[in-house]
């Protein structure tokens, strides 16, 4: 297993908040600002500066941003539509309703993702579908989430995730999908249960337990794997393709390493849609390629930004993004 650095400590007495909305907390605690626990099951809380009192829901949501801001990128159609009209690379694709006709698919390139229009965290999207059926199979899982399905070209490359405050990106992780390394004794499933301590079932902590899913399934049974089989010593075995955090992935700082091209392109993805807070998920074929349009897509935007990934991440420095973030919001008003 690689070294890591990871070394998150919940903060005593708000055990119980996403990790998030803790270092958000932390935060407002060292600048001695009153602030009052709402709703703990919910992570909202407000904090009062200046006489006037802010509302901050899972750490980042807030009026930092505003209603329609939010309510574009928290629709994955409606997102692309607001990259287009700015001339922002994103991938091609089709919506899919309920009762759709099957010739549909017949203009599907493959391979192919498929991602329900709502959702986030990762949950229901497959990436990487090289067969029809394995395309119509995933289109019926979307469909359990949400009422529309976006079906897209699937475009290689590095995801990145860019956490973008007031039109400046203050941080870059890239996220590495769930994975494994061998040791030469241990079957797939051990070396999955051994990286999992330490690590938690739900947003409390910034790193999460990897879930021997039908996607992991997939995806090993396309390597000719299955979770009983033993890795060589050194072999590294990635579980899925999608990175989120939320499906066992690794968090990674790079933000000295990315060339300002993308940062640039990460801001003008915000804007895009009027957000001053937000993580912008872009995947970049190759850095060492020349910086073009056709050398990355702007994937997503997410006006709730997960601010643990860049605090505590499995390899790299602790960016301290929330006094940024903190800073936004207080000034929102």
């Amino acid at each position: 297993m690689e070294n890591n650095n990871y070394n998150f400590i919940p903060l005593t007495g708000y055990e119980n908040f996403e990790a998030t909305t803790q270092i958000i907390i932390a935060e407002i605690l060292r600048r001695k600002l009153p602030f009052e626990v709402i709703d703990a099951g919910n992570n909202l809380i407000s904090v009062v500066y200046n006489n006037k009192e802010f509302i901050i829901h899972e750490g980042t949501i807030s009026d930092a941003n505003s209603l329609i801001a939010f309510w574009i990128s928290n629709d994955k159609w409606m997102t692309r539509q607001f990259l287009q009209r700015k001339g922002i690379t994103h991938a091609k694709g089709i919506l899919l309703k309920r009762g759709y006709q099957p010739e549909f698919l017949d203009t599907v390139c493959l391979p192919a993702v498929v991602k329900p229009v709502n959702t986030d965290h990762g949950i229901a999207v497959s990436t990487n579908i090289n067969s029809r059926q394995e395309l119509i199979s995933s289109i019926e899982i979307a469909f359990q989430f949400a009422d529309k399905v976006i079906v897209e070209e699937f475009f290689p490359g590095q995801e990145y995730r860019f956490l973008v405050v007031d039109f400046r990106v203050r941080a870059v992780a890239c996220r590495e999908p769930a994975n494994v390394t061998g040791n030469g004794t241990s079957t797939i499933r051990q070396l999955i249960d051994k990286k999992n301590e330490g690590r938690g079932n739900d947003y409390r902590h910034p790193l999460l337990k990897i879930t021997i899913d039908e996607e992991v399934k997939r995806h090993l049974n396309a390597l000719s794997f299955s979770p009983e089989t033993i890795l060589k010593k050194g072999e590294k075995v990635y579980l899925r393709k999608n990175s989120n955090l939320s499906t066992g992935g690794d968090s990674i700082d790079v933000t000295d390493e990315i060339p300002d091209y993308y940062k640039d392109v990460a801001v003008k993805a915000a804007q895009s849609a009027g957000l001053k807070i937000a993580g912008i998920d872009i995947i970049i074929k190759d850095l060492e390629m020349a910086h073009s349009p056709e050398n990355y897509i702007v994937v997503e935007l997410n006006a709730p930004a997960m601010l643990s990934m860049h605090n505590y991440p499995y390899i790299g420095k602790n960016r301290h993004v929330e006094k940024f973030v903190l800073d936004s919001i207080l000034n929102s008003k």
